[in-house]
């Protein structure tokens, strides 16, 4: 269920397109999502969580998302969090515990306010059951593979099975191959990866923690399909049922919406 307050201005006349986000009006469109040869890259931008908290202060947000990062261990969800959020790499991160979780402001096309929070999870087998219980109420997910780690790929459709039981059934998910950067060791080809989201219905791209390739694009994606998606269905929602007047009532079904079955591959 989306978190969605009143539409508001943000910024004067002057001010207008401003980009709260730092990626210099990097167009996001979804006409991007399986271009491999689009990518953004973060080499430039200053995206610390101290401009964060001073962005924060001045913005009301049209719209709040829950994101979760999901994957087998060591696929680089963590790096892929702290380039998007900190824009840093770090050869030597430890495995995620449990989880984590970083508050990003990002203005989608230009012309949509949203604050999203992202969870990172621990990919560890023993750790599965409590990484479930963050699938509750997301938006989005991020399902995370390592392009030279055949097996993280292979384990792709237990992580969907996952989601299919435990995640909402409205739930945008984008299948992500990290590392592009080692494409001399490449165990899963593009074509495999795009293959493999044409099949279950997600959302696709290849990004590199390392030095920033599409990670940009990927987060402008899923937050584009998510308000996509809610406009959509709260259009038709209201259109098939009319007692539905206000946006409590649109969530209140939404939420009845939710405890239906996802279908998947």
């Amino acid at each position: 269920m989306l978190n969605v307050s009143s539409p508001s201005p943000i910024y004067d006349d002057e001010n207008s397109n401003a980009d709260i986000d730092g990626s210099n009006k990097k167009n996001t469109s979804m006409a991007n999502t399986n271009d491999p040869s689009a990518r953004p890259t973060l080499n430039n931008v200053n995206v610390s969580n101290q401009n964060y908290s001073n962005v924060e202060n001045n913005l009301k947000f049209t719209y709040e998302f829950k994101i979760i990062l999901l994957g087998s261990i060591s696929v680089g969800k963590t790096s892929i969090l702290s380039r998007y959020t900190a824009n840093e790499f770090r050869e030597d991160y430890k495995c995620t515990i449990k989880s984590d979780f970083k508050v990003k402001p990002i203005n989608v096309n230009n012309n949509t306010q949203a604050k999203l929070t992202i969870w990172d999870t621990c990919g560890d087998e023993k750790f599965r059951a409590i990484t479930r219980q963050y699938y509750k109420e997301a938006q989005g997910i991020l399902l995370v593979y390592d392009i030279t780690n055949k097996e993280s790929f292979d384990n792709i459709d237990k992580w969907i099975e996952d989601i299919k039981n435990s995640a909402p059934a409205n739930c945008v998910i984008f299948l992500v191959g990290n590392k592009s950067d080692l494409a001399d060791k490449r165990a899963v080809s593009f074509q495999e990866g795009k293959n493999k989201s044409e099949e279950c219905g997600l959302l696709f791209n290849e990004v590199s923690a390392k030095n920033g390739d599409n990670i940009l694009l990927i987060f402008g994606n899923i937050s584009e399909a998510i308000i996509e998606q809610f406009e959509k269905s709260r259009s038709e929602r209201s259109t098939i049922n009319p007692n539905l007047k206000n946006l409590e009532d649109i969530k209140m079904n939404e939420q009845l919406e939710n405890k239906k079955e996802r279908k998947c591959c």
